[in-house]
């Protein structure tokens, strides 16, 4: 993306990151939401760039649907759709404000942040 875009939304990102960070201190179980949801999206990627290639390759088409369809992880990838019921208060106050592939990575940055400063001595 461009400088001035990510410039644009420095300090709400900011604020996003700190809200999320203490949102998962307090709730563990919203990390581990994050990073599933993270996971989520990367699969649908993946999945589509498979798609793709059955234009490409028919035979890979019948291999693919024979042996691996359903092997993914798939539904709903949005990182405020997530927090709907998790963290209303921040999905609400962040919703419109940041655009979702920065929300994504300030919220999985968030995550691994305070699951590492959990789990160490």
């Amino acid at each position: 993306m461009s400088r001035y875009i990510k410039n644009k939304y420095r300090s709400v990102r900011k604020e996003f990151r700190e809200d999320m960070y203490d949102a998962i201190k307090e709730n563990p179980a919203l990390g581990m939401l994050v990073i599933k949801t993270y996971v989520a999206s990367k699969h649908r990627t993946h999945i589509h760039k498979i798609w793709g290639m059955f234009f490409d390759h028919p035979d890979f088409a019948k291999d693919y649907n024979k042996n691996l369809m359903g092997q993914h992880l798939t539904g709903r990838d949005e990182i405020f759709h997530s927090l709907y019921f998790a963290a209303p208060k921040i999905r609400d106050k962040y919703l419109w404000r940041i655009p979702e592939a920065f929300a994504m990575g300030d919220a999985l940055a968030a995550a691994y942040k305070a699951m590492r400063r959990e789990n160490t001595p």
